[in-house]
């Protein structure tokens, strides 16, 4: 339902823009008639809803037809697209949520001495650096300088699923860098409350070292908060990811996103966008299940328990 409320949204957003895509293809020298003709053809005459309910089946069906240019089938193109930005926004999430955790718990640990006070002042700055400008320099880094990583391209994972880690390397670590400040900041905070919770204590009395203690019993927790972040920084993620691409040239949606944007592709526009729309909805509930796997109290007051 969500899903179909947002496609309406996007449908109608991109309608409200104004502009009449015939006429941009056809350019300043077309006479009215072309325009109209063109118009006919693209079947842009159509009254609103039943250009919408023609789209919205013709993606649920696997059948966009071609591009307003007629250089590629849309749905095909998208599918193609699909697979390096789920490699770049899962790899992130993940990376993000993992660093995260173990940051944010090695702040919480340390959180008297210079070793949490650093690790705090890291934090604090990679909120401050974009997406993008992390790319570029992690390009002149390992790429110019170094030479450990390619500069840009991708590799497609079912050629070369070496390769194609490492072209996905550094656009994962630019990705991930914000959103692992971000959350590392959380995890210290609920880390602190769980060093003073009573079963913490317990486990130090029966012998367990205040780390072991932590790690053990308080981590679970403490991931929590990671969950609730990421849910919070889908959004974000994939904004990201549509920059992140550009920079690094690699072939996904949001590479398509922006060349359909310039040639006024509006079909391909709101395919894409409403691709988007799902990926946060697909992550969001994955991001459901693991507050389940990480506290089953949470499924249970939901089912009324």
């Amino acid at each position: 339902m969500s899903a179909l409320v947002g496609s309406l949204v996007v449908f109608a957003l991109l309608r409200l823009l104004g502009g009449d895509v015939a006429y941009i293809l056809l350019g300043k020298e077309a006479t009215q008639d072309q325009v109209i003709a063109l118009r006919i053809e693209l079947g842009l005459d159509r009254i609103w809803f039943v250009q919408y309910f023609d789209w919205i089946g013709g993606f649920f069906s696997a059948n966009l037809g071609t591009s307003f240019s007629g250089s590629y089938e849309i749905f095909d193109q998208i599918g193609q697209r699909l697979v390096p930005t789920l490699l770049l926004a899962f790899g992130s999430l993940f990376v993000s949520m993992v660093l995260a955790l173990f940051l944010g718990t090695y702040a919480a640990l340390n959180a008297d001495n210079t070793k949490g006070i650093a690790t705090d002042i890291v934090s604090q700055i990679g909120t401050a650096i974009p997406a993008f400008w992390a790319g570029l320099i992690l390009v002149v880094v390992f790429s110019v300088s170094l030479g450990w990583f390619p500069a840009g391209g991708y590799v497609p994972i079912q050629e070369n699923f070496l390769g194609s880690l490492r072209s996905i390397f550094l656009p994962i670590v630019a990705l991930s860098l914000g959103i692992t400040s971000v959350t590392t900041r959380f995890v210290r905070s609920a880390m602190l409350d769980v060093l003073n919770e009573d079963y913490i204590r317990t486990a130090m009395a029966r012998g367990q070292t205040r780390n072991r203690a932590v790690f053990v019993h308080g981590l679970r927790n403490a991931a929590i908060p990671v969950v609730t972040v990421g849910a919070l920084q889908l959004g974000n993620l994939l904004a990201g990811t549509i920059v992140i691409e550009s920079v690094f040239v690699i072939p996904g949606l949001g590479q398509l996103l922006l060349s359909a944007v310039n040639g006024r592709e509006v079909i391909v526009v709101q395919s894409v966008v409403l691709v988007i729309l799902l990926i946060i909805l697909v992550m969001n509930f994955l991001l459901d299940i693991a507050y389940g796997l990480l506290d089953p109290r949470i499924l249970d007051k939901r089912n009324g328990a």
